[in-house]
């Protein structure tokens, strides 16, 4: 029946008249254009080009590389400040002096030259690993920073970090959507025009209409044999939905990023680590010397908090939270010096936030001690947050990008140095790789050259 409907309408067409048959020709160009564009589209947006930079993406570069070591949003430091510096200089001449501001210099750039003498010839570090759209990210975050002499006071909200920007998402899948709804009223007017040349030719046509969901479709699919129809529909729905499950299973099964749950102590990581500014490790005092950074016992909340209890937000009075501080202790201050704890403590039941796969292994000593991170690089902003969240994936991946790209301070660290001296040589052997070079043209190591991927490092 198909193939007699196909050959019946062929024979149709050329024998409609000659005014007709230009008008399918130039409906089928437009039809054909319209989808070229669809796709087309979706294409240029994908590249790089138009590039929006992403405010949270750009807060992690912002401290992973240490960019505030320097550098302030609305003060003058080490360096200029960063706010309106897209006003001052193109993006294109940013990218080129984050990356290599060396080599921008060399080449007689006049705004290279005049920082370099307003600064009296104090260079900035090179930073060869961030990619354009990195520093747009970091950009993106610049630019996204309250005035603090405007912003109200408020503490960081507990719901992690905030939702990447789907702009471009939702644009495009809009584009789609149209592009789709113009392809099928295409071949909507296309299947009109075929049944008027039809109808002129050979009568109606009715016996050979589409049926069922055909009916809906471009003219081009309705006339397939419906089996390969419905195959290839459900194998196209097949494709989508196995695609979304393997994106699924690979970035959200197991992930907790934004985990932030309610603690049986409110306990201000804002105030003390950022106001207050209490080394990290003064509470988590093993973090140097073991695999585990150690929840701090509440008597080393007591050693500051026998003495601190009004609290100018209660009128005065002690805090609800070092009320309940002492409740778990036991502890009275009214009563009798050399009395005041009783005999009857309670454990407080903190709720675990970062918790690795059993089968990981992470151990915080060798990259606090040995390493010398910052707890930023793993835990983000953890001075500006009132409830402490988990700030980033802690895949594999990123883990390993860590391992691949974040360069060993060899000078002050003598813990493996002689791996750091056998690595070296070998690159040095191997020709002059511009890549394991770092800003100072010192070879630069990396933890993968350690043996940082191995998979027995994590996985014993």
């Amino acid at each position: 029946m198909t193939k007699s409907f196909i050959h019946f309408t062929s024979v149709s067409i050329f024998a409609a008249r000659k005014s007709t048959r230009i008008k399918m020709i130039r409906l089928n160009k437009i039809y054909l254009l319209f989808s070229t564009l669809a796709f087309s589209g979706i294409s240029l947006f994908s590249q790089t080009d138009g590039y929006v930079g992403d405010a949270v993406s750009g807060e992690k570069l912002w401290v992973s590389n240490n960019c505030g070591s320097c550098h302030q949003v609305y003060k003058k430091a080490v360096g200029p400040a960063l706010k309106g510096v897209q006003d001052r200089h193109s993006v294109e001449w940013i990218v080129k002096w984050v990356q290599n501001n060396e080599a921008l210099r060399k080449s007689g750039d006049a705004e290279a030259l005049a920082i370099y003498e307003e600064y009296a010839g104090a260079a900035m570090n090179l930073f060869p690993n961030l990619t354009a759209p990195n520093i747009i990210d970091i950009l993106a975050y610049i630019e996204s920073v309250p005035d603090p002499a405007t912003a109200v006071a408020a503490g960081p909200t507990a719901q992690g970090p905030a939702d990447e920007d789907n702009t471009t998402v939702f644009f495009l899948l809009t584009l789609v959507v149209i592009f789709a709804i113009i392809y099928l009223l295409l071949g909507k007017v296309k299947k009109s025009l075929l049944r008027s040349v039809i109808e002129k030719e050979a009568g109606s046509e009715d016996s050979f209409a589409p049926k069922g969901i055909a009916k809906y479709l471009p003219s081009s699919w309705a006339s397939m044999n419906p089996v390969i129809l419905s195959l290839s529909v459900t194998t196209i729905i097949g494709l989508f939905g196995f695609s979304f499950l393997y994106w699924f299973g690979m970035n959200k099964i197991g992930v907790q990023q934004g985990y932030a749950p309610t603690q049986p102590i409110a306990y201000s990581h804002a105030l003390h680590a950022g106001e207050l500014k209490i080394d990290c490790k003064y509470c988590h005092s093993t973090v140097e010397v073991s695999k585990s950074a150690s929840i701090p016992s509440l008597n080393t909340c007591m050693n500051c908090h026998k003495g601190v209890q009004a609290s100018e937000k209660y009128g005065g009075e002690t805090s609800p939270e070092i009320k309940k501080i002492y409740a778990a202790l036991d502890y009275d201050p009214e009563r009798p010096a050399g009395k005041e704890f009783g005999n009857n403590p309670k454990p407080i039941r903190w709720v675990r936030i970062h918790n690795l796969p059993d089968h990981a292994y992470f151990n915080h000593s060798q990259h606090v001690k040995v390493a010398g991170l910052e707890c930023q690089q793993c835990h983000g902003p953890i001075e500006k947050m009132e409830v402490v969240q988990q700030w980033s994936t802690l895949q594999m991946g990123w883990c390993i990008d860590c391992h691949r790209n974040r360069g060993v301070d060899t000078d002050k660290n003598n813990y493996y140095e002689a791996l750091h001296a056998k690595a070296k040589a070998d690159l040095k052997e191997n020709g002059n790789q511009s890549k394991f070079y770092g800003p100072d043209g010192n070879v630069k190591i990396t933890p993968a050259m350690n043996g940082g991927l191995e998979c027995a490092k994590c996985h014993y």
